[in-house]
């Protein structure tokens, strides 16, 4: 995938995955942090013109925690002891099933060729971040 389509889109992002890959650890920073870090850019994100018709559906590994407020079409889930793998896959089977565009963001390779052989497309991290950051670079004009 080389850019954002301007149709209605689910983004099912792999929130540990994602979160870790670009939120360096700095002294003393908790996987917490991260997160909101992470959460307060796709918040960002998601109001973007062309992004405003999709919805993002953040899954993060481990037990529930009070989710950081970040923006009405953003949605988090925690999977306690399920996979976040299997969460994300079950999803986009799902919605392929149902109709719904969707894509599962995610670097993780295993994960990435078992939504491919389900027919659910993927796009990974570094992507979704490089296109989403020159969509806000657009707004910023």
């Amino acid at each position: 995938m080389k850019r954002f389509s301007s149709k209605p889109t689910v983004y099912l992002i792999d929130g540990s995955n994602f979160s870790l890959r670009f939120w360096e650890r700095a002294a003393g920073e908790k996987a917490d942090e991260l997160e909101k870090a992470f959460l307060t850019w796709l918040g960002e994100v998601s109001r973007a013109e062309l992004l405003r018709p999709s919805c993002f559906r953040v899954v993060f590994d481990g037990p529930w925690r009070k989710p950081f407020s970040t923006a009405p079409a953003i949605t988090v889930y925690y999977t306690e002891s399920e996979p976040a793998d299997d969460m994300l896959v079950e999803r986009g089977y799902f919605m392929r099933n149902e109709g719904i565009r969707a894509v599962i963001v995610t670097s993780d390779n295993g994960l990435r060729g078992r939504a491919s052989a389900e027919g659910i497309q993927t796009m990974n991290c570094e992507t979704f971040r490089s296109l989403a950051d020159a969509e806000l670079r657009k707004e910023a004009r």
